[in-house]
């Protein structure tokens, strides 16, 4: 699913759990989207965070890794606590990235069971008609 709000693009992937788009993910991206922005102002442009955080309206309980920065955000859910995120992040560029050229895959045993992506959108680019989709449960 690809929705976008006045500054990002997101992009998510279904959840191999469940077969939809996890809402849990979607809210704690965009709480998460929120305070990036919010704090944005009294942060450097080199301002990272990291960390883990349970998605607990997941039915089978879901450990969500992310990685959050002035321009991207990416969660992983359900990874590997031993991948290197540096592999998750090479995994996300494979699956969302518009690269055409071809990439070498890399050595992840068993990949996250959904993603997510948010990119800040250029400035001047029109949004689209989806605008401030809220998730649902």
């Amino acid at each position: 699913m690809i929705w976008n709000t006045d500054t990002h693009q997101f992009t998510a992937t279904i959840c191999q759990r469940t077969g939809k788009t996890c809402p849990a993910l979607i809210r704690m991206a965009s709480a998460m989207n929120s305070a990036i922005t919010q704090a944005g102002t009294l942060t450097k442009e080199d301002f990272e965070i990291e960390g883990n955080v349970e998605l607990t309206h997941c039915q089978d309980g879901c450990i969500a890794r992310f990685r959050a920065g002035p321009d991207t955000i990416r969660v992983f859910c359900g990874s590997d606590p031993a991948t290197e995120t540096k592999k998750l992040d090479h995994y996300a560029d494979l699956m969302f990235g518009s690269d055409a050229r071809m990439q070498v895959s890399c050595s992840i045993t068993t990949p996250p069971c959904a993603m997510l992506e948010a990119r800040v959108l250029p400035p001047g680019r029109p949004v689209a008609a989806n605008q401030g989709l809220e998730a649902r449960s």
